[in-house]
């Protein structure tokens, strides 16, 4: 029995010389962070991929580690979704939207022109009580586990013609997601949603199969859209949420120290992508500018009239749409 004890010590010595493991017990994580875009510097997924890797590494004096999968390598949002549920990807950096295809819950953050194109009311909805009530369900429904929220900037409409009015967009072939709330949003507007793929946008701007399309202004310039749509309608009818999740076989790998670690730069994570998204939107909105693009504001009275049919039918539908959207009511008071 000595001879296996001394045997053991020697290995257990090793390891911890090696940084195998500490002297505590705590083993070193190695995770892998996904998202779906390339990896540039102002773009707020890049921005929440790199400061929750960068805050968690530093909180654990390099315990957990990342190693960083930008640009769709592990897949696309719906892939790596899936890959965090079976536990084969550690943390992703997922487009709520997406996850409307397996639950409902989040489908509140979606209702159009609650926010009034303002990032702070948007912050303390998502990042405040509200949030934490939704990213306590979704967990319990699809057995993961949801960090936070994080932000980008709100989506406007660019279009072929010039947006002066709610007249204008009457009968509007309008590119959007295929998202059943999305084309409600916008049938309600008097538009015509016409779902196709994203990467075929411009082609179909150019060939005028569509009139127009919604999007925020940081994937827009990436798209060069500008070439195409000379005119920007500020609407943020909504603000695409973006959920910081990791899958249950990483956290519970992770030690109580750490999991408090990764709760705190969760927390960071947040305020870094909506501080990044506020920048991201006046560069690009510049940018526009400087390319010849007009950019009208619009009365957003009569758009919100025009969509509270769409609210009250997902009010009624599902509970969590209810209460999110009275929480953000009571916010703005």
């Amino acid at each position: 029995m000595k001879k296996y004890g001394l045997a053991l010590a020697l290995i257990l010595g090793a390891m911890i010389l090696t940084g195998a493991v500490d002297p505590a017990g705590a083993a070193e994580k190695n995770m892998r962070l996904g998202w779906v875009v390339a990896r540039q510097a102002d773009h707020p997924y890049t921005v929440a991929a790199e400061t929750f890797s960068k805050t968690l590494t530093e909180k654990t004096k390099g315990q957990v580690k990342f190693d960083l999968f930008p640009g769709g390598q592990l897949g696309g949002d719906k892939e790596m979704f899936e890959a965090i549920q079976m536990g084969t990807l550690d943390v992703g950096v997922i487009s709520a939207p997406v996850v409307a295809a397996y639950t409902k819950i989040l489908v509140g953050t979606d209702m159009p022109y609650i926010f009034n194109n303002d990032y702070d009311l948007v912050y303390k909805a998502e990042a405040g009580e509200a949030g934490k009530k939704l990213l306590k369900k979704l967990e319990e429904k699809v057995k993961l586990r949801a960090l936070s929220f994080t932000f980008q900037p709100f989506r406007h409409f660019f279009t072929r013609k010039e947006i002066k009015g709610l007249d204008d967009l009457k009968g509007l072939k309008l590119r959007t997601m295929q998202s059943p709330v999305h084309i409600d949003i916008f049938k309600s507007l008097g538009m015509n949603p016409t779902p196709i793929p994203y990467t075929e946008v411009y082609t179909a701007m150019q060939a005028g199969t569509i009139d127009g399309f919604e999007s925020d202004v940081i994937g827009a310039n990436a798209s060069k859209f500008y070439e195409v749509s000379k005119f920007i309608t500020i609407s943020g009818h909504f603000n695409n949420a973006i959920l910081l999740l990791m899958s249950m076989k990483a956290w519970n790998s992770l030690t109580p120290e750490e999991k408090a670690a990764a709760e705190t730069a969760a927390v960071e994570t947040a305020k870094a992508s909506l501080a990044g998204a506020k920048v991201a939107n006046e560069k690009y909105m510049q940018v526009m500018k400087d390319q010849g693009v007009k950019i009208n504001q619009i009365d957003a009275a009569s758009y919100t009239k025009a969509v509270k049919p769409v609210i009250e039918k997902y009010s009624a539908e599902i509970p969590e749409v209810k209460e999110f959207v009275l929480a953000v009511e009571k916010l703005k008071k």
